[in-house]
């Protein structure tokens, strides 16, 4: 008799998987990509967050010392523009003479001084120039710090263009004034003479009497008088629009980057 023999499948050949069991490898594998995903996110938050703080912070400073500066100017510019009208008060009473009252020489030390203003741009330029300016989430603060940095350049260039003027200025005034005279109102230094007149005895004997002009100066006043005049204009659109406006846009951006702290460390 001839004998059948079956033939047995190898183990576990022959028993297929339920699909449910693809659908939790399926769930694993979506949950494990999905928590990746959200812990890359949740990292990725909290860096933008400890950079945005970092960048408040900084910028933070640098306005409050940006505010130091423009307070400076406005002073300085406007105690210039109070020079300029003296020297051209004075100067226009002795357009035809050969001697000045010597308070002219006083207020003419002051003629070459230039206020420009120092600010703190490695924030702001890092900022902009390397689009981080995305860590901040309001607008409003993000317009105005594009904005003031504008104003900054702007100023900036008047500031170039103020200096040209200025040295035009200081080459005629060498031209006009005797130097045997105003070397006694040479080191009188600007900032001290802003809180209160200092008094020097030499100096201050001279400002009270008639002083001789550089021999050969006939004609100088009128061209000194008129760079006076141009570069008067020019100071007071420092001190009536320029350095206001940037003051009152640090002083905004001030207020909006504390915010901007206090939510983070909330």
């Amino acid at each position: 008799m001839e004998v059948h023999h079956h033939s047995h499948p190898p183990a576990g050949a022959g028993h297929r998987k339920k699909w449910t069991h693809y659908f939790w490898e399926f769930l694993m594998l979506f949950l494990a990509v999905f928590c990746g995903f959200l812990a890359e996110n949740q990292r990725e938050h909290y860096v933008e967050a400890h950079r945005a703080k970092e960048y408040a912070k900084s910028l933070l400073s640098d306005m409050k010392e940006d505010t130091t500066e423009i307070s400076g100017g406005i002073a300085q510019n406007t105690f210039m523009i109070k020079a300029f009208d003296s020297c051209v008060s004075i100067g226009q009473r002795s357009i035809d003479q050969s001697t000045v009252p010597g308070v002219f020489y006083y207020y003419s030390r002051f003629t070459s001084n230039a206020y420009a203003i120092d600010w703190n741009r490695s924030t702001l330029t890092q900022l902009i120039q390397s689009g981080n300016l995305r860590y901040f989430k309001n607008k409003e603060l993000v317009r105005k710090i594009n904005k003031y940095y504008s104003l900054q350049n702007q100023i900036g260039s008047n500031n170039d263009a103020d200096h040209l003027h200025r040295d035009r200025i200081l080459e005629i005034r060498d031209r006009l004034l005797a130097a045997r005279y105003y070397e006694y109102f040479a080191p009188v230094s600007i900032s001290a003479e802003m809180k209160g007149h200092v008094p020097e005895s030499r100096m201050d004997s001279l400002m009270t009497q008639q002083l001789s002009l550089k021999a050969g100066s006939t004609g100088i006043m009128e061209e000194y008088l008129n760079n006076l005049m141009d570069r008067k204009w020019r100071n007071k659109r420092y001190v009536d629009e320029l350095y206001p406006e940037a003051m009152q846009m640090a002083v905004e951006m001030l207020f909006q980057v504390q915010t901007v702290l206090h939510r983070i460390w909330q």
